[in-house]
């Protein structure tokens, strides 16, 4: 059943051999077959039948037109014959002046020895059914009538020169004073152990909430699973927080739950009010067993002013 939205397509050939006509007529099936209402002579034509009407209203009825440009068709085109592929071709060219730019006309190429279109489609774009081409091309033509694209648009994401704070509520912590270290740039010693492994750096809408846990020897892991962190990044060859230009860098590896930091390595954090931090592994020391309560991590942080990306006047 037909409906509003069905694709109408009108498909205009020259009769160039039986085989082709076969060929066109396969084609049309097809097209029958994934929805589209075809207006074509060899099953909408009958003995009898008023050519030119056929050919006018076929044409004025359809949404688009499927020019099949062979050798035989496009010779028949430019040479300004009488006839059908003649007739269209005057038809066709009468609609696209009155609605110039329209894509209503789709060129389709096969037994095609040079790939030339017919003058009046020339600065068309065509596809290719020739050769190994047929599927590829059919899937494309397919898409295009039923108004889908092949390679859809990906979506389209911020200016990354925006500045605007993350849209999200204000997280309020309720901070043991020994675990928290209001400053801009500081260098911590804490135990890791204590506090769930909880350390508060900054103040206000510039606090990041640290979450640590033993590791190796020399090492600890460092998580991003809290509520007022955005994402956590470890950026390559950096030694120093000083060294960081532009803490959005996209080389910068994405840490989704939590990564093990050595000591002199760095870490990069943006909260959900969008600010950046910047830490460095100084110096992790773990005791012996049964005696956590000495064991004792020291990192250095700097919080970037104003959303900038930029630490390198952090020392």
């Amino acid at each position: 059943m037909m409906t509003d939205s069905t694709p109408k397509v009108f498909i205009s050939y020259s009769h160039d051999s039986t085989s082709h006509k076969a060929w066109v007529l396969q084609l049309a099936t097809r097209l029958e077959g994934n929805g589209v209402a075809v207006t074509l002579d060899q099953w909408d034509l009958k003995i009898g039948s008023d050519l030119p009407h056929f050919m006018e209203s076929g044409l004025s009825e359809s949404d688009r037109v499927i020019v099949v440009c062979t050798d035989e068709y496009v010779k028949k085109a430019n040479a300004m014959q009488s006839g059908g592929v003649g007739y269209e071709k005057m038809i066709i060219t009468s609609q696209i002046m009155k609605d110039l730019g329209s894509n209503r006309v789709i060129p389709i190429v096969i037994n095609n020895s040079t790939f030339e279109m017919p003058m009046f489609v020339s600065t068309r774009l065509w596809l290719d059914f020739s050769n190994g081409n047929y599927e590829e091309s059919y899937r494309q033509l397919i898409s295009d009538l039923w108004g889908e694209s092949v390679q859809p648009r990906p979506p389209r994401g911020e200016n990354p020169f925006n500045r605007r704070p993350i849209a999200v509520d204000t997280v309020v912590f309720d901070i043991p004073e020994n675990f928290a270290n209001p400053s801009l740039d500081s260098t911590v010693t804490f135990n890791p152990t204590l506090n769930n492994g909880k350390y508060w750096v900054g103040a206000g809408d510039m606090a990041f909430e640290l979450s640590w846990s033993k590791c190796a020897k020399g090492s600890i892991w460092i998580y991003n699973r809290q509520e007022s962190i955005h994402s956590l990044r470890i950026p390559s060859n950096i030694t120093s927080i000083a060294q960081i230009n532009n803490a959005e860098c996209s080389s910068f590896y994405n840490v989704e739950d939590s990564t093990s930091l050595k000591e002199g390595e760095v870490a990069v954090l943006q909260n959900i009010n969008g600010y950046y931090l910047a830490l460095k592994i100084e110096s992790v020391l773990y005791r012996e067993r049964n005696i956590d309560d000495k064991d004792e991590l020291i990192f250095s942080y700097s919080i970037a002013a104003a959303k900038s990306t930029s630490l390198t006047h952090h020392v």
